[in-house]
């Protein structure tokens, strides 16, 4: 089958999920419930364990105590910066459509990670994603681990990270950051998305796209892995990915025939617990990427629009810049510094395909249950009742 046609046949899809066309009101939701009883399934059979995560020594490095990393894809931190740092951080790879290692999906650093956080960032040399704020319903999230622009350097052990510039854009933040460790400095650019409520989405998902277009016009390939977090490094983490993941697949020209969001979910949480969180969670994946699989459709109907280069049609969701007009003036800001040589972790073991339970979400105390206020995070849950236009072709 064309790639246009396997296009047309998932948008054709969505649309009947969210009308209710293949029976039901909630498609979305039975949908998701068949991967929390596969993962029910194989967690009661102990497929993946997580021993490493469960010792004594690392228990207080996990945010949430039911969020552990699967020991066969847990990133190893081997860089050392004292005779106390382990190799352990509650992180774990994520497979790309041409590398084992495309994407390490962590939780947002405590007070007492946020050094074995930046060990990880210096060995990898990675951009990063981050999905959540300091503090979201009152409730803290991530531990700050970056300044803000104008303020002062932040030092974490060895580690001291200045932020030299912060480009505000619709839902997200751009800033190049400088760490200096051993005499050495390195940028580290990071994009900051902050109206994305935990447990939900955004209303909008257009500004989640236009930051993942522009994360990979920094970091093209996925033979170096993106880090991305929210609090957990499931949920909002998750949902990042699986986009991201899709999209490269489309730019490559290679959706396969039987292409299906369930089943990329599934094998991605054989690699990183809980990824994908919720039902909202798993509709915004759906969403984006029928509206990614439109704006393609309308590319391959349009020569002067699209373009080949090497069997691949590349084209940007809404960023129409360039890289280099959002950086600081400084000359030295103009391109990247070459990347070291990387510490590998070990590779994952075995090429695991079982599923895994989504372990239950953190209880949290009853007001952080509460909606977020219209104003502060406009939400799925607010305004799909309003939506009546569906997806055209």
């Amino acid at each position: 089958m064309e790639q246009a046609n396997i296009l047309r046949k998932f948008i054709q899809g969505v649309q009947a999920m969210r009308t209710g066309d293949q029976g039901g009101e909630d498609n979305f939701g039975s949908d998701f419930m068949r991967l929390r009883r596969l993962s029910t399934k194989y967690r009661t059979e102990k497929i993946f364990p997580t021993n490493v995560g469960e010792k004594e020594e690392n228990v207080k490095k996990n945010r949430y105590k039911d969020i552990l990393p699967f020991d066969h894809s847990r990133v190893k931190v081997a860089l050392k910066t004292s005779n106390q740092d382990t190799d352990y951080i509650n992180a774990n790879f994520i497979k790309g459509i041409d590398g084992p290692e495309a994407y390490i999906a962590t939780q947002g650093p405590l007070p007492n990670t946020v050094i074995d956080f930046w060990r990880m960032i210096w060995e990898y040399n990675v951009v990063i994603v981050m999905a959540c704020r300091e503090f979201e319903m009152g409730r803290k999230k991530c531990e700050r681990y970056y300044p803000q622009f104008g303020d002062e350097p932040m030092s974490f052990g060895p580690f001291r990270i200045s932020c030299e510039s912060e480009q505000p854009r619709t839902d997200y933040f751009i800033r190049n950051l400088t760490v200096e460790f051993e005499n050495e400095t390195r940028r580290i650019t990071q994009f900051h998305y902050i109206n994305w409520p935990d447990h939900d989405v955004p209303s909008s998902f257009d500004s989640i796209l236009d930051m993942i277009a522009l994360m990979r016009e920094y970091q093209e390939h996925d033979d170096v892995p993106i880090c991305v977090h929210c609090s957990a490094g499931c949920g909002r983490t998750g949902a990042i990915c699986a986009i991201d993941y899709t999209w490269n697949l489309l730019k490559a020209g290679r959706i396969p025939e039987d292409f299906n969001v369930f089943q990329l979910i599934q094998e991605m949480r054989t690699q990183r617990h809980s990824a994908v969180q919720t039902k909202e969670q798993y509709e915004l994946v759906h969403r984006a990427i029928a509206q990614l699989f439109e704006k393609q459709l309308l590319h391959l109907e349009s020569p002067t629009n699209s373009e080949l280069t090497d069997g691949m049609v590349s084209f940007n969701f809404s960023y129409t810049g360039n890289v280099s007009s959002i950086q600081t003036s400084s000359s030295k800001w103009d391109t990247p510094p070459p990347k070291p040589p990387r510490i590998r972790s070990s590779q994952v073991e075995g090429d695991v395909k079982e599923e895994i339970l989504q372990p239950p979400e953190p209880r949290p105390v009853p007001p952080i249950l509460t909606p977020s206020p219209p104003s502060a995070f406009p939400t799925v849950t607010n305004v799909l009742a309003q939506q009546t236009k569906q997806l055209t072709l």
